[in-house]
C-alpha cells in the first residue's frame, strides 16, 4: 500500500486486484450475496490504513455482473469521481472456473482498469490496462473516453480476443 497515493488507487490498484485474482470464488460470492456492501467494507478498510487526511466516502460507486457465457462472468466496478492523477473511472474482472494441474492454480482471471492520468496528450486524459495478479499495471492503451459504455466495449472486446478458438481464426 503506498500511503502517498489516495485511498481509490489503493483501493483500485492494490486491493481489488490482489484480492479478485487470489480468492476469486470467495470474491463472486461475496459479491452476489452482499453487493455495494462488500465493495464500501473493503473501501473502508484500506481507509482504515490511511491517514485521516486521505480517507474519502466511496459515495458514487456501483458495481454491475453481466454473464458472458456459461463459464465467463464479468464485473464491472464503478468507482467514485477520480480527484487526483491515477485515480480509477472504472476495475473490469473476468471471472472464470478455477482450473489446477495437479497443486498449481492456473491463471483464469482477468483484471482491466481505466484511470486518469494526467501525464497523457489525449484529449481524454485516461489510461487503459491490465491488472496483473500481484496489482502490477500493464498499459494497453491511452485516450479512451471514461465512460462506462466505451471501457464496458473495450472489454468484452479482450475478453472475445481470447475467448476465440485458433481453429475457428
Amino acid at each position: 500500500m503506498d500511503i502517498k497515493r489516495s485511498l481509490q488507487y489503493n483501493f483500485a490498484m492494490e486491493a481489488m486486484p490482489i484480492m479478485f485474482h487470489s480468492q476469486t470464488s470467495q470474491f463472486m460470492k461475496y459479491l452476489e450475496k452482499d453487493g455495494l456492501k462488500f465493495l464500501q467494507f473493503w473501501w473502508n478498510h484500506v481507509g482504515d490504513r490511511m491517514p485521516e487526511e486521505k480517507r474519502v466516502s466511496p459515495a458514487g460507486m456501483t458495481y454491475e455482473i453481466e454473464v458472458i457465457d456459461n463459464k465467463t462472468k464479468l464485473v464491472i466496478i464503478t468507482l467514485p469521481t477520480p480527484r487526483e492523477d491515477k485515480d480509477a473511472y472504472f476495475l473490469g474482472f473476468v471471472a472464470r472456473p478455477e482450473r489446477r494441474f495437479f497443486w498449481v492454480r492456473l491463471p483464469t482471471t482477468e483484471g482491466y482498469v481505466l484511470f486518469r492520468d494526467d501525464d497523457v496528450d489525449q484529449p481524454h486524459k485516461t489510461n487503459f490496462g491490465y491488472l496483473t495478479p500481484s496489482g502490477m499495471f500493464r498499459p494497453r492503451g491511452v485516450g479512451l473516453n471514461p465512460t462506462k459504455q466505451d471501457f464496458k466495449r473495450i472489454v468484452k472486446s479482450k475478453i472475445n480476443n481470447k475467448t476465440k478458438k485458433w481453429w475457428k481464426k
